[in-house]
């Protein structure tokens, strides 16, 4: 049962008597996020016509992944695949809002990460620079110790290099040297500077920015995570409207003479806030809960159960499940709770009246 109110009613004589009065649930203050939840379905319902055509087209011209175009040298990234809808082509709020949970129609991935310039972000043209870290020169040269496995000799590649540039030839052996990555072994790396002469085991590295010729370290540099967008199995068939089904069980309820609210949050009796997608009361504090499934998850459909466990309303309907287990489905008749598996409204409405007219019948004929 939801939380009561006891109101204390002296009696006559020497003793008095405590009356229980039944009271509505407590109307708890709303979720954090049940606002965010309202406006993404609202903006859904706004564009579902817009939404339903990108997501047709990125299953037929894109191969059911949205992937952005890079512009380095503008410092942006474009997703072409907006202008299908004539949607702004760095617009990513539009496609940000397609992977909401509530909505779940695009799944999205890292597709780039790197660095950039911390002062100009206008541009994504960054290089790696190498310096002497004894005279900051960037006349710096990575040397490589090379070893002829065959005969054992050791020297830097210059050594190894014949008249040909593009071949290698040992100076011990005079051997020349066709498969180096086989033949040969790199024991050691250094570096050289061509300034002051110096040999040094590690470089200072250090990124330049092209755009504004100038050096920035790499604890300075800015991250750019750029982000891919998957058609999810939800986004190869039309959207869920959320918004329309609540409308419709909420006037469905009020045929049954139930006043009905959506996203109203009860108080159980475990003291955890429960929001019911459409909740009716009548005026004998009767209550039907309708809680609306956004995922295919059976455990979605166990924690449910636990909320109108810990809620006790009148009749209880889970709505928009496409498969459940049998156990599930014990479970839920034990406890006398309605499922419908249907994902279209017409049906999921026709259910839903049969269920409550079913449930209400049987009440009025135990009432007789």
């Amino acid at each position: 049962m939801f939380q009561l109110n006891k109101n204390s009613k002296s009696g006559a004589g020497s003793g008095s008597e405590k009356k229980t009065n039944p009271a509505k649930p407590l109307l708890a203050k709303p979720e954090e996020n049940t606002a965010e939840i309202r406006e993404i379905l609202r903006w859904s319902d706004q564009n579902k016509e817009k939404i339903q055509k990108f997501l047709d087209k990125v299953k037929e011209n894109y191969n059911g992944t949205v992937i952005p175009e890079i512009r380095y040298v503008e410092g942006r990234y474009l997703y072409l695949a907006l202008k299908e809808v004539e949607e702004v082509v760095t617009n990513v709020d539009f496609l940000d809002k397609l992977t909401h949970p509530k909505l779940d129609l695009l799944e999205k991935f890292v597709y780039n990460r790197f660095l950039v310039c911390p002062e100009h972000q206008s541009s994504f043209l960054v290089n790696v620079r190498l310096f002497c870290p004894k005279c900051n020169s960037i006349s710096v040269e990575k040397l490589h110790l090379l070893e002829h496995k065959s005969c054992g000799y050791l020297a830097e590649k210059s050594k190894f290099l014949d008249l040909d540039p593009d071949n290698l030839k040992c100076p011990s052996c005079n051997k020349s040297i066709k498969a180096p990555q086989k033949e040969l072994r790199i024991p050691a790396t250094w570096y050289f500077c061509g300034d002051c002469k110096e040999k040094f085991d590690d470089a200072t590295i250090s990124f330049y920015c092209k755009e504004y010729d100038h050096d920035f370290n790499v604890n300075e540099a800015k991250t750019i995570t750029v982000y891919g967008y998957l058609l999810t199995s939800s986004g190869t068939k039309p959207p869920f409207d959320y918004l329309k089904l609540k409308s419709e069980l909420a006037k469905l309820l009020a045929k049954f003479r139930f006043s009905a609210e959506e996203n109203y949050t009860v108080k159980g009796r475990s003291g955890h806030d429960h929001t019911i997608d459409v909740y009716g009361t009548d005026d004998k504090n009767q209550s039907v809960f309708i809680l609306i499934n956004d995922s295919d998850q059976n455990n979605s459909i166990d924690s449910r159960i636990i909320q109108i466990l810990d809620t006790s309303p009148k009749i209880a309907i889970l709505i928009g499940y496409t498969s459940i287990t049998e156990k599930t489905k014990s479970i839920a008749s034990k406890y006398n709770v309605s499922i419908i598996l249907s994902q279209n409204i017409s049906e999921i409405l026709s259910e839903a009246e049969k269920a409550i007219s079913h449930k209400l019948q049987i009440d009025s004929g135990q009432n007789k």
